[in-house]
C-alpha cells in the first residue's frame, strides 16, 4: 500500500511498500512483482486526477494496448519505493503513460504504457472528458515506440518449440471480472520460465532487462489458457523470449523479453558460452 501521495501539476508521485510476499527465490522483488507496482502507480496516479471511484468503471474501462518495462536495477525488500507517473501524451482513442521507479536513490526501473479504452470487450475511443484532462495534462513528450512484429510470429505458435497449458483462475479477474492486465504478465512470465527452468546455466545466472507486452483484449474465461515460447534471438550476454497467451476468444498476450545472463558473484552481464547458446539454439522460433 502507499504511504503517502503527493501530485504537483503533471506529475504524480507516491511511495509503495514491496511485500514479502513479492520476492522471489533470488531473495528479490519478483519481475512480475515490479510490473504490478508500475501498475499500482499509474492506477494511484488516475485516481488522483480523476477520483476516488475511478479505480473502477461499469461503462469504458481504460486498459493498456501495450507496455514496455525496463527492469534497471534489483529492488529490495524493506525499504520503500518512490513511483513517478506523467502522462506523455492523448490522442483521440490512446495515451501515453511513463512512470519511474526509485529505491534508495537509485532509479530501479520505468515503463512506457499506452492506454485504450473499452466497452464490453472492444475498442472505443477515450470518453470526452478523459482525453480533455489528459491532453491538458500530457508534456508532449512521446517517442514513437518500437514495431510490435513480434505479435504477427505469434500468430504461428503452434510451430513453436515451447507449448505448456494452465487452468484459469479467480484470481485471475480483476475488479471488473476482466483477465486481469496482471495476470496476463504473469502468463508472460511462467512462458519463459517454461523453457528457462530446462536451461543448464552452469555457474552463470540470468535476469530480466526488459518486457515489451501487446495486450490483445482482457476477455475471461475459463478454459485452459495455453502458453507458447521461443527464442527470437541471441546476442553476446543476452537473447530474446518470445511467449504468448491463448484463450478460447484467440491470441490474448504476446511478449518480447530480454534476458540477460550474468556472473553471480559480480553481477555483470557474462558471454554467452557454447553451451548455453547450444541449449537455446533447439528453441528457437
Amino acid at each position: 500500500m502507499p504511504d503517502s501521495i503527493t501530485t504537483a501539476n503533471t506529475v504524480f508521485e507516491c511511495a509503495i511498500t514491496p511485500r514479502y510476499t513479492d520476492l522471489d527465490t533470488w531473495r528479490h522483488v519478483n519481475n512480475s512483482r515490479i510490473y504490478q507496482l508500475h501498475q499500482e502507480a499509474r492506477i494511484l496516479a488516475h485516481i488522483a486526477r480523476f477520483g476516488a471511484d475511478a479505480w473502477f468503471s461499469d461503462d469504458v474501462r481504460l486498459r493498456p494496448l501495450r507496455s514496455i518495462t525496463q527492469y534497471r536495477q534489483v529492488t529490495w525488500y524493506g525499504s520503500d519505493v518512490q513511483a513517478r507517473v506523467q502522462v506523455l501524451s492523448c490522442e483521440q482513442d490512446t495515451y501515453r503513460v511513463r512512470s519511474d521507479l526509485s529505491q534508495n536513490g537509485q532509479h530501479v526501473g520505468s515503463q512506457e504504457c499506452m492506454m485504450g479504452a473499452f466497452v464490453k470487450g472492444q475498442r472505443v475511443d477515450l470518453p470526452e472528458d478523459v482525453r480533455e484532462q489528459l491532453q491538458h495534462a500530457a508534456t508532449g513528450t512521446a517517442e514513437p515506440l518500437p514495431a510490435n512484429d513480434y505479435v504477427e510470429l505469434a500468430k504461428a505458435v503452434e510451430q513453436w518449440p515451447m507449448r505448456q497449458q494452465l487452468s484459469g483462475r479467480y484470481a485471475d479477474l480483476d475488479a471488473d471480472s476482466q483477465r486481469s492486465e496482471a495476470a496476463l504478465a504473469r502468463y508472460m512470465e511462467q512462458a519463459r520460465f517454461g523453457a528457462i527452468r530446462g536451461i543448464d546455466l552452469g555457474d552463470l545466472g540470468i535476469l530480466i532487462a526488459a518486457a515489451d507486452i501487446s495486450f490483445l483484449h482482457y476477455r475471461p474465461g475459463w478454459a485452459p489458457v495455453e502458453l507458447g515460447s521461443g527464442i527470437t534471438r541471441m546476442g553476446n550476454t543476452s537473447f530474446i523470449f518470445t511467449g504468448c497467451a491463448t484463450s478460447e476468444h484467440g491470441l490474448q498476450a504476446v511478449a518480447n523479453s530480454v534476458m540477460v545472463v550474468i556472473n553471480q558473484a559480480s553481477g555483470r552481464p557474462a558471454p554467452l558460452t557454447n553451451a548455453i547458446r547450444e541449449q537455446l539454439g533447439k528453441l528457437k522460433v
